[in-house]
């Protein structure tokens, strides 16, 4: 597993996670489909990216897609790092 998605995988098990929840969290698990990313816990992903990870997501790329598992934000990342 990559450092960024160690990293990424790491934040959503321990700050969107709701206590209670039995949600272990990999690269591959559905944060939509499953609700782990609503609007609030979205912009906390979103200002993670940007602060720990020095990422800035545009509107353009507030996709569903591109949110849809930890494996597709970190391909997103990647790829706006390259540019």
């Amino acid at each position: 597993m990559s450092d960024i998605t160690q990293r990424l995988v790491d934040f959503i098990q321990e700050h969107l996670v709701l206590d209670g929840d039995d949600v272990k969290v990999d690269e591959t698990t559905p944060l939509l489909v499953s609700g782990l990313l609503d609007s609030l816990r979205t912009a906390r992903l979103l200002n993670f990216l940007r602060k720990d990870l020095g990422v800035t997501i545009s509107a353009a790329r507030l996709d569903p897609e591109n949110f849809r598992d930890v494996a597709a934000i970190v391909t997103m990342v990647r790829e706006l790092r390259s540019a």
